[in-house]
């Protein structure tokens, strides 16, 4: 007896010594001293970030500048273990004692600390705990329903296959990546620029979690059997999701968006959604599903501002009453989350709903979520349901696109995803716009194709108010002319008569309450016909 109890008592006190050390988040006041400069971006972004940025006319700003080194040395110099910084939050993810934390915050640049997760960085677990890959013997077509759907086969037929695009995808991890011949030409075209695992700070991301590595599949696959939506893009693979649910995996998505923007990256798919965690003090209320509140969508926000096009899962909570609607980030307004229909191309009965809290439509579009074709471990075709692969479907998708219309912003890309979805005339909160296609949005832009005029101004552009302003230049003044603004069907939903002159050279035109999507402003003169494009999210 008193051996066994000296024995528990080792074992009670060995835990308390590997339990000692927590995660936090560690957020500072300001980047001053930084050696960095917004006029100097090279130093900081790669050539391909600036171009993206460059193409869609936005800006460096502050948040681009990376964390100052010094704050960072000298939180470390305390004796916490330092990882990764945030430039966006201006932050950095520790592994401290909490007797630690008194001091960080004393600190005269540090503003407030948040705790994040308990213990040391996790390690892969021993199982695939996402219970979602089903197996069944039939002979497929395999991934040509989920594709068709979405007009992938044309989108290909005709030369889009993603070549030129970076996609990330961030998820829960890629077993057995390099061992599945459906993804070896990735390898030989040396087209995964990199890979990271942000839960335990490695490059490797072939752990014990098949999640992501059918979501990729979903994108990236190539044999007889199985073509992702976008074969022919480059990728960035990053662990984000660890095992059990904390607040470090919403800052882990964070970090992996930033290193993804820095690298030039174009579209991020994200098949996580986050509401509930292990530790309910960081739990999230169903009023907060508001696009702007949550670490993620927080995060997803800030990744849009830089010209990113991101797409994520619904969510698989359409059966729970406590919790049926979306989960973050697919609340954000700058995100297209993507709900599951079945092969009958009515909405999965996991799919989650929307309003968001502030009565946004939600989800934005659907596609296949139901016996996905998704590559398993051994490199067999199985089937997988969620909304985890009716997203890459999506992403893939939108690949194409802008492959196809490079010209278009983020913001414009994913209008024209949502103008294509087959109920855009009559969205609701169980799918959205509908079932988008790569067909509808040829013929869409094909119709929008229309000489621009360089002394026109719209603005807001994009917007979410109820109105945008045109300014004219002098080219139209003292000359009476027609403003119209269309939908791209050919519906006119307000017009206007002006004249132009050098002392009122604006009008305001109403947008009403007319849903999310792409507009055109058309202005008939003397000159011709001009149009601009309008975004409304």
């Amino acid at each position: 007896m008193r051996a066994a109890s000296i024995g528990l008592i080792l074992y009670c006190l060995t835990l308390g010594q590997l339990s000692s050390q927590d995660r936090y988040m560690v957020f500072f006041t300001d980047k001053n001293g930084t050696s960095f400069s917004v006029n100097q971006p090279e130093q900081f972004l790669s050539q391909r970030a600036l171009q993206r940025r460059q193409k869609q006319q936005i800006g460096i700003v502050a948040n681009d500048l990376p964390v100052n080194q010094t704050y960072i040395d000298a939180v470390k110099a305390l004796g916490a273990e330092t990882y990764f910084a945030t430039k966006w939050m201006n932050g950095l993810l520790i592994q401290s004692e909490a007797s630690l934390i008194d001091d960080i915050e004393a600190l005269p640049f540090v503003s407030h600390t948040e705790y994040v997760a308990p213990g040391v960085l996790l390690t892969a677990g021993e199982s695939d705990a996402d219970g979602f890959e089903s197996t069944n013997g039939e002979e497929a077509s395999r991934s040509d329903f989920q594709n068709d759907m979405l007009g992938i086969g044309e989108m290909h037929a005709a030369g889009y296959q993603g070549e030129g695009l970076l996609i990330g995808v961030f998820d829960g991890g890629f077993s057995n990546l390099s061992g599945i011949a459906a993804f070896d030409h990735l390898f030989q075209d040396n087209r995964i620029l990199y890979t990271h695992d942000f839960t335990t700070n490695r490059t490797s991301v072939e752990n014990e979690f098949s999640h992501g590595r059918r979501v990729l599949s979903v994108l990236a696959a190539r044999s007889d059997e199985l073509t992702g939506t976008a074969p022919g893009a480059s990728y960035i693979l990053s662990v984000t999701e660890a095992q059990g649910e904390y607040r470090v995996e919403e800052y882990n998505w964070l970090f992996a968006a930033e290193r993804a923007d820095s690298a030039g990256v174009d579209i991020i798919n994200t098949s996580l959604g986050y509401n509930l965690f292990q530790d309910p003090s960081m739990n999230y209320g169903l009023d907060q599903m508001d696009g702007q509140t949550t670490v993620i969508t927080r995060a997803t926000n800030l990744a849009a501002s830089k010209g990113i096009a991101l797409v994520t899962s619904a969510g698989n909570t359409g059966q729970n009453v406590l919790w049926p609607i979306i989960t973050a980030p697919g609340d954000s307004p700058s995100i297209l989350a993507v709900g599951s229909v079945n092969a009958a191309l009515q909405k999965a009965r996991i799919s989650s709903f929307g309003p968001t809290a502030d009565n946004r439509i939600k989800p934005d579009v659907a596609a296949l979520g139901v016996s996905t074709a998704v590559s398993g471990t051994d490199g067999s075709v199985t089937f997988s349901d969620g909304t985890s692969f009716a997203s890459p479907l999506v992403a893939g998708l939108m690949a194409g696109v802008w492959q196809a219309y490079p010209e278009l912003t983020a913001d414009e890309l994913l209008g024209l995803i949502r103008l294509s979805g087959s109920q855009y005339d009559a969205p609701d909160n169980e799918l959205g716009y509908g079932i988008p296609n790569f067909v509808t949005i040829s013929r869409i832009a094909e119709e929008i194709d229309l000489p621009t005029a360089e002394d026109l101004t719209v603005y807001p552009n994009p917007t979410s108010a109820s109105f945008v302003n045109i300014a004219f230049d002098t080219s139209f003044f003292d000359q009476a002319v027609l403003v119209q603004l269309v939908r791209t069907n050919g519906q006119v939903i307000n017009h206007y008569r002006f004249t132009p002159t050098q002392r009122d050279n604006r009008i305001q035109v109403g947008l009403g309450t007319h849903p999310a999507g792409l507009y055109l402003m058309k202005v008939v003169g003397a000159g011709g016909t001009f149009t601009k494009k309008v975004i409304r999210f």
